[in-house]
C-alpha cells in the first residue's frame, strides 16, 4: 500500500531486526502525536503486534526477509513499515 496522495510524511524512524516492532511503531506515532501510548489507541484494535512482528521476522533458518511493506492507520496517522529498508514511516 502507498500512502495517501494527500498525505505528507512527518516521522521516519529506523529499526533494527532485534527490536520489537510494535512497539517501533507506537514510539514513532506516539513521537508525533505527543500523546501517551493510552491515548493513542491499542494497537491491538488495528492490528495484532504479533503478527506484525512475525511478519518481518527473519525467516526460519535466520535468514534476513527480501523485504514487504504494510499499511495502516494509528492515533488518526498512516503508518507504513517498510521492511525492505528497515524503516516505519507515519504520515499525518
Amino acid at each position: 500500500m502507498t500512502p495517501d496522495h494527500h498525505s505528507e510524511l512527518a516521522h521516519r524512524i529506523e529499526y533494527d531486526d532485534e527490536e520489537d516492532l510494535a512497539f517501533v511503531v507506537i514510539e514513532a506515532v506516539e513521537t508525533i502525536s505527543e500523546e501517551s501510548p493510552a491515548t493513542i489507541g491499542p494497537i491491538n484494535d488495528v492490528l495484532d503486534p504479533e503478527a506484525l512482528c512475525e511478519l518481518f521476522a527473519p525467516r526460519g533458518d535466520g535468514k534476513r526477509r527480501a523485504g514487504g511493506v504494510v499499511s495502516f492507520h494509528l492515533g488518526g496517522y498512516r503508518v507504513t513499515v517498510d521492511a525492505a529498508v528497515n524503516e516505519v514511516l507515519v504520515y499525518e
